[in-house]
């Protein structure tokens, strides 16, 4: 085999590889939106609420400048009331 026929049976392997890889990633891209796509949903709805979020988390910080045990108080109250609806959620799925 002369070395212009093998480059060129190298060349044709390697644009064989390239295919297959593209259409591997085609194949794998939709499958991660599909598994990301709750995520994704979740970032949106924070990202179209942060202006809220900024503002709240500004008047909660002055808050708890000025009532610290209010607010430790208020946040172990929010985080209870937390684990208790993520509880309900797992135990009573519908998975």
């Amino acid at each position: 085999m002369s070395r212009s026929r093998y480059l060129e049976w190298k060349k044709a392997r390697l644009i064989r590889q390239i295919q297959q890889q593209r259409l591997d990633l085609a194949e794998n891209k939709t499958l991660w939106l599909e598994k990301t796509e709750r995520i994704d949903r979740g970032w949106q709805t924070v990202f179209g609420l942060r202006r809220y979020l900024v503002l709240g988390s500004s008047v909660m910080a002055l808050y708890g400048i000025r009532h610290p045990s209010k607010m430790i108080r208020w946040s172990r109250r929010a985080f209870g009331a937390w684990s208790a609806i993520r509880l309900f959620k797992k135990t009573f799925s519908a998975k």
